[in-house]
């Protein structure tokens, strides 16, 4: 058993470029709640497109490739992410997959609302 591939779409009711800095920022991305912990290491930007970010614990490696494209009056985010369990959780990691697949829809979700509360207060100031 190894890495798990999980695919996901998201829209989000914000303009690329809003959706593109909030997610490079480490001290935005810092206030993600569930996220706190975790800082990701920012690889391959390209400005208003794409970015690569590797999460690190003692228990796996997340690595997430995002592209975002413009749509209509939101942005569509698409996420690969290849989850690394380590130590034992490799042999584990086939059972594991439902939860690594749930865990990633919660992480996705936290960062869309995060994402949208802070455009929304700012957008007020």
């Amino acid at each position: 058993m190894g890495t798990i591939e999980i695919h996901n779409t998201v829209l989000i009711p914000c303009s690329r470029p809003e959706v593109y800095a909030f997610c490079v920022d480490p001290q935005a991305r810092a206030a993600v709640p569930g996220q706190e912990d975790q800082v990701p290491r920012f690889e391959d930007l390209v400005t208003d497109r794409s970015w690569t970010e590797t999460l690190e614990s003692r228990t796996e490696t997340i690595m997430c490739s995002y592209v975002v494209y413009p749509v209509a009056d939101s942005t569509r985010m698409t996420v690969t992410a290849h989850y690394d369990p380590k130590g034992l959780g490799r042999v584990f990691s086939g059972a594991k997959e439902a939860a690594y697949r749930k865990q990633e829809a919660a992480r996705l979700a936290a960062l869309k609302k995060a994402l949208e509360r802070q455009v929304r207060l700012g957008t007020k100031g």
